[in-house]
């Protein structure tokens, strides 16, 4: 899920005079990630030089070290000049180690996408691959480790007819081997002026001219750009400055396994759990449905049917030839299509549905950094299976989730339910970034997964909104004019007793709002066509796919790529006995697709607390476990009688 970008001499001539187009390249790599980078150059002595660091590539590139592989004296004997920006998912990124170019003896890679069976490779390969390595492109490069050490004797495309996931890669090896592949398409060349550019993107070469004559690398077939050498050069590693602060640890938040956690803080979320559930329990619910009496503004009538129930009217449905006309005429060419891609079911779900129906989908992910490892993990399962390019957007994560912290910490310091989600507000770009990725690719519809019955609109409510009907039985993102003003003043009458709320306010908080309730939503919406089917998605994906829920098999499969929900819906379940698995399976019942013993029953087990996902949040945003708990506790004990909240 990284930027890839490089340039070979074709004419060996070496790449002097090239080094500002390789940074124009690279800083537009950054777009799909800034975790960390790495630049390597290869000399007609099959000599690799690698500098690698934790900073962003524009950072990076101004460093002595990366200057030095850079200068005009350097680039005379360089015949090829490859860059990584990566965005982390397997791996931290203040071991260098786990950055890129990753190295395995002879070999070194730069790769973008996930393996997503990278630990049964290690297990095969065994010492192969050094154990400090964590990233999951170890892999690629210890097969290739292998493959030389098995002296070649079979075609290099062997050597990767094991891999699974997503992967577009780059590998350099000391016997002068410089070679890429890719199973998903995130690979561009184009050749001007005697050298060849390399690119994830199209965008990356910046010029419409180049833009036009670029082409995208096969799939699954190795492109050779340069074969073995007679004489063995050497790999030499050089770390660059790192970033300030190396205690910061989101990705290993991420990847918390469940033997990780204290007695201590499972105990505590053990009780409020408990406190929280006996409350649920004795709540009035719909006689219809199952919202309770605690969803803002609900009201029952004499024989307990609640007034949402009371203004439900089914969707009429256009049908699948009606999804496919409407596809085929807001297509350029009548066949591709962006699919907005989270990882989630849903979205995963839509993938399938697109490529089945025929059409030529390009994927787009916005990561901001509360993307779940088994959401990502996900996504790769479906792209590299469907052989579908993946265009990601990134934000500077660490940064983000920096931001988080901040908003999180204030907000734990006096918790209102009607803010809560101001925490969430890094994620409404998806919505801005989706028109851009569309309109770069040449004006392709994009496709959204959203539906009706995951609506939760009561999250607004709580502040004064007033959500209005989806169009065609979607989700509608459109507010009047006294919600939104209601909201503002929600929010801003909090943070005027919470001070450190304001930063998120006027910063993230003010461009999601605009995002996400102020800009105008260009999607196509299949759920909008046919009904949801959740026992149709689930089965499809799982048996299809090897789509997986992640490492907690108690979380619920709904929200399972977004790393805030355990939180936010723990902080619902204390206060209102309900969370937003309650309004979605109140829809279920009322579109006719569960009954009211069965919606209750399932909401046993999706309102469970998951210690795992909660301590994982608190882990990826680096905020002290132990003194969010004790907050936590407080309000359980002293302030969730108000649920204004």
């Amino acid at each position: 899920m990284c930027g890839l970008f490089g340039i070979v001499d074709l004419e060996a001539t070496g790449l002097v005079g090239q080094a500002d187009r390789f940074i124009s390249l690279g800083r537009l790599a950054q777009r799909r990630g800034s975790d960390a980078s790495g630049v390597i150059t290869v000399d007609a002595h099959s000599n690799l030089e690698v500098v690698k660091s934790d900073l962003d590539f524009n950072r990076l590139r101004r460093s002595s070290e990366a200057k030095h592989l850079l200068a005009p004296d350097s680039l005379n004997e360089t015949v090829a000049l490859f860059g990584h920006s990566r965005l982390e998912t397997h791996g931290f990124s203040a071991d260098v180690v786990n950055n890129q170019p990753v190295v395995v003896g002879r070999w070194a890679v730069l790769h973008n996408g996930i393996i997503t069976n990278h630990l049964r490779i290690r297990e095969r390969l065994g010492s192969l691959i050094p154990t400090e390595i964590e990233s999951d492109s170890a892999a690629i490069a210890g097969l290739l480790e292998d493959w030389s050490a098995n002296g070649r004797s079979s075609p290099v495309d062997d050597a990767f007819s094991g891999l699974e996931g997503e992967y577009s890669f780059v590998a350099l090896s000391t016997e002068g081997d410089i070679m890429m592949r890719t199973n998903v398409g995130n690979l561009y060349t184009v050749s001007v002026g005697g050298v060849m550019l390399i690119a994830s993107e199209q965008r990356q070469f910046v010029s419409p001219e180049l833009v036009s004559q670029c082409r995208r690398v096969d799939l699954n077939s190795t492109v050779i750009l340069r074969g073995r050498s007679e004489a063995a050069g050497v790999i030499r590693v050089v770390e660059s400055g790192r970033s300030i602060n190396r205690s910061f640890t989101g990705a290993r938040g991420l990847h918390l396994k469940a033997a990780e956690l204290t007695p201590e803080f499972v105990h505590v979320l053990h009780d409020i759990a408990e406190r929280a559930t006996e409350r649920a329990n004795g709540l009035r619910r719909c006689s219809i449905c199952v919202l309770p009496n605690t969803f803002p503004g609900i009201e029952f009538d004499s024989k307990g049917r609640c007034s949402v129930c009371a203004a439900f009217t089914p969707p009429v449905y256009a049908g699948t030839d009606a999804l496919v006309a409407d596809l085929a005429a807001a297509s350029p060419d009548g066949k591709s299509v962006l699919v907005c891609l989270s990882g989630g079911r849903d979205s995963c779900y839509i993938l399938h549905l697109v490529a089945e129906l025929g059409f030529a989908p390009v994927t787009y992910t916005y990561d901001w950094g509360m993307v779940t490892t088994a959401a990502r993990e996900n996504m790769a399962r479906m792209c590299g299976a469907l052989g579908v390019e993946h265009i990601l957007v990134s934000p500077n994560i660490r940064n983000n989730r920096r931001r988080i912290r901040r908003a999180l910490k204030a907000w734990l310091g006096n918790p209102r339910l009607s803010t809560l989600p101001i925490l969430m507000a890094g994620d409404k770009p998806y919505f801005r970034f989706a028109k851009a990725v569309a309109r770069e690719r040449g004006g392709l519809p994009a496709v959204m997964a959203d539906h009706p019955l995951e609506t939760t609109g009561f999250k607004s409510m709580l502040a004064g909104a007033r959500p209005t009907t989806g169009e065609e039985g979607g989700v509608s993102y459109r507010l009047d004019r006294m919600s939104l003003a209601k909201m503002m003043m929600a929010y801003g009458g909090h943070s005027i007793r919470s001070p450190g709320l304001l930063p998120s306010l006027i910063g993230e908080g003010a461009v999601g709002f605009v995002d996400y309730y102020v800009r105008h939503h260009e999607f196509i919406r299949p759920f909008s066509y046919i009904p949801w089917d959740e026992q149709k998605v689930e089965t499809t994906l799982r048996q299809q796919y090897g789509w997986t829920s992640g490492a907690d098999p108690s979380v619920p499969s709904w929200r399972m790529g977004d790393g805030t929900a355990p939180f936010y819906n723990l902080m619902y379940f204390m206060v209102l006995g309900m969370t937003e698995h309650d309004a979605l399976r109140a829809n279920q019942v009322r579109f006719g697709l569960l009954t009211r013993a069965e919606a209750l029953a399932r909401l046993s087990d999706d309102n469970r607390v998951s210690p795992l996902g909660v301590a994982s949040y608190f882990g990826t945003v680096d905020l002290d476990i132990r003194w969010a708990m004790q907050r936590i506790a407080e309000f359980d004990r002293h302030g969730t009688d108000r649920a204004d909240g």
